[in-house]
């Protein structure tokens, strides 16, 4: 009798069941290992405990980012001692080595996070895992900060304050490939950022209007504030908000688009050209000086992205590879010029492993893949 238990099929189904989206018949499965094996019941039962810390903590519980930036305004008046702000969030690896994640997922948990960091492990062969690429924070100064699952906003004020920076100054945060990242900014937006993505910012708004740039992709959740408008910049286009919800995707070489969710924005060409957009409506332009063209858009698709998800239709080959390339942190290589025209549809799903992708492609019939050390490979059957 074979008793061999894969323990990553048993993270994965664990994961599944937590975050609700197991089968009946996994569901069953599952039971069955945690009631016959010693081993899967210990690991269910540290997943189950971090992911229930995970839950009990939200990005959206408020804290007053204001007191944490008094420790920067000391800079100038020392009136009193630094205030650290308070965990709030806590994230999960997905796909770790199983004897380490939930371990680590515990530290940052009693450690507590301002910023979430998630750290999403792709493996090739549910084994290897993938070198981590750091998200990083270039300060005013050229300073280079690397943030990790224990950084905090209190963190970056330290450095900050150390360097004797401009607190209204730009500084650039960076999310290499394979990496999602989502903070609060100093007037109590939050932001949510795609793999390969920069944002411009200032650690604090000392100016009459909150302005930052974008390059690549970030959903935004803005703070009322109507005496100082918020705005962002993205490849020649000026994207106006009060008290709004939207995405914005302008990766390099490709359009523009902008999707609002809720509330209203102004959008501005470098021309002057500019279109007001209601809930559910989007902005496609191909470059700064396009004309702007409205769309509607589907919220489900558009912003798939933030839960791990690209959803395509119909697409080719070529675009879905990049966006793979994105999200995956994969080089992808097309044997054959003429596979990057063949249409598919499908899902890029960053919280299973990289083979589920690829096997999909290669059930069409129509490709075959073979992955050599960093490289995946895709030729015509």
């Amino acid at each position: 009798m074979n008793n061999y238990i894969d323990m990553n099929d048993v993270e994965q189904l664990i994961i599944d069941k937590l975050t609700g989206q197991i089968g009946e018949e996994d569901d069953l499965r599952l039971e069955e290992l945690i009631a016959q094996n010693q081993e899967v019941e210990q690991l269910w039962q540290q997943m189950a405990k971090v992911y229930a810390m995970r839950k009990a903590v939200s990005f959206d519980q408020s804290f007053n980012v204001e007191d944490a930036w008094q420790a920067l305004q000391q800079k100038v008046n020392i009136l009193q001692p630094v205030t650290e702000p308070v965990t709030d969030t806590v994230a999960i690896p997905i796909r770790s080595n199983t004897s380490n994640w939930w371990r680590y997922s515990i530290a940052a948990a009693v450690a507590g996070l301002v910023i979430i960091s998630l750290y999403l492990f792709i493996d090739y062969n549910r084994n290897q895992v993938t070198a981590a690429k750091t998200i990083q924070i270039k300060l005013a100064n050229g300073n280079i900060v690397h943030t990790t699952a224990q950084d905090s906003l209190a963190g970056w004020l330290r450095n900050a304050r150390a360097a004797n920076i401009d607190p209204g100054a730009w500084n650039t945060l960076t999310v290499p490939a394979g990496k999602n990242y989502a903070f609060q900014l100093a007037d109590g937006s939050k932001v949510w950022m795609n793999a390969l993505s920069d944002l411009r910012f200032p650690l604090l708004f000392t100016r009459p209007e909150r302005v930052i740039e974008l390059n690549g992709e970030a959903f935004f959740k803005v703070a009322h504030q109507a005496s100082q408008p918020f705005s962002v910049q993205v490849n020649g286009l000026t994207v106006k908000a009060l008290g709004t919800e939207f995405n914005i995707k302008s990766y390099n070489k490709e359009a523009t688009y902008i999707s609002l969710v809720t509330g209203s924005v102004l959008v501005e060409n470098a021309k002057g050209e500019s279109i007001i957009l209601l809930p559910g409506e989007g902005v496609v332009a191909s470059d700064r000086n396009s004309s702007l063209r409205k769309e509607s858009f589907d919220e489900a698709t558009v912003l798939g992205w933030m839960k791990g998800v690209y959803f395509f239709r119909n697409e080719k080959l070529h675009q879905i590879s990049v966006v793979a390339e994105r999200m995956l942190d994969i080089n992808i290589q097309l044997k054959d010029p003429t596979l990057a025209g063949l249409h598919f549809t499908g899902a890029i799903d960053r919280n299973k492993p990289v083979s589920h992708f690829l096997n999909m492609l290669a059930s069409s019939g129509d490709i075959r893949y073979e992955i050599n050390k960093d490289k995946v490979i895709i030729s015509r059957k």
